[in-house]
């Protein structure tokens, strides 16, 4: 008798040792009533009731967990394919919902973030996402991935996206550098214009500068000599005006200089010639 109570103190002792947990610190317990979820105990020494009654799940919330999907080809917006291999970091943040919302909260991250990546990727240019796109991609596809995450009540947050490897497809390489370096000769031959421009302009400028300085002086000294013929005309006349005979006697004095340039005169013994012509 003495033996079986021995026994049934020691199976009680059991029992009520099983029903004792506990729980580290970043850790949450999930209990389990009959197998419904009944309450969640935090960290510390925690009791439950005896299986099979209530059992519980430790479910990890601090630590930082690692997902790989693995190299994807995706289309960026400018038509180019990219092959692209990211690391997700992660953690929970609603033990209860990550232990309940996904049959397998891996797997359901990974593709979330697949599609948000393709999402991200096909409204940048290659150009950028093989330079100076990358923080800008790890950045968005976070925010998209952590949005629909959210929504699902997946219980996950994401703490960072890596691109591990960004390049194009291995087809098209020798592609890609041809066209990569036909835009750098494209730069430096823009940037080798554009400092003959910076050169030559300056010049020109002064040249045109001194060409319209010029012109501007012929200007003045035409306008100068037609404004004096026009007051010497306007002296003629009023001179003309007031004198008739002195005008007659100006112009008759100016037509035999004239003539008198093309009068030759030989004297001859006797007689006097007179021809008109080229004076010699």
């Amino acid at each position: 008798m003495s033996k079986l109570r021995l026994v049934l103190a020691a199976m009680l002792v059991g029992i009520l040792a099983g029903g004792i947990v506990t729980v580290d610190s970043g850790e949450t317990a999930v209990v389990y009533r009959f197998g419904a979820m009944q309450r969640v105990m935090g960290p510390g020494l925690n009791l439950r009731a005896p299986w099979p009654i209530e059992t519980h799940e430790i479910v990890g919330v601090s630590e930082i967990r690692r997902a790989e999907p693995g190299r994807q080809r995706l289309l960026t917006g400018d038509t180019n394919l990219v092959d692209i291999d990211l690391v997700i970091q992660y953690s929970v943040s609603d033990p209860v919902q990550y232990v309940h919302s996904l049959a397998d909260p891996q797997q359901t991250l990974s593709s979330v973030v697949l599609a948000a990546t393709a999402d991200v990727v096909s409204t940048m240019s290659v150009d950028t996402l093989l330079t100076t796109g990358r923080t800008e991609l790890q950045r968005r596809v976070g925010l998209v991935a952590q949005d629909s995450l959210d929504a699902w009540g997946a219980g996950v947050r994401v703490a960072a996206i890596e691109v591990r490897e960004l390049n194009p497809p291995p087809e098209v390489v020798d592609a890609f550098n041809d066209v990569s370096s036909a835009r750098g000769d494209r730069e430096t031959l823009a940037l080798a214009a554009e400092a003959y421009a910076s050169e030559r302009i300056p010049e020109v400028r002064g040249k045109a500068g001194a060409t319209q300085e010029q012109a501007l002086a012929g200007a003045a000294v035409r306008s100068a000599r037609a404004a004096g013929d026009v007051a010497r005309f306007r002296a003629l006349q009023a001179h003309a005006e007031g004198s008739g005979q002195a005008i007659r006697d100006l112009l008759w004095s100016q037509t035999a200089a004239r003539v008198g340039q093309k009068v030759q005169m030989h004297v001859i013994k006797g007689a006097t010639e007179v021809r008109i012509g080229d004076a010699p």
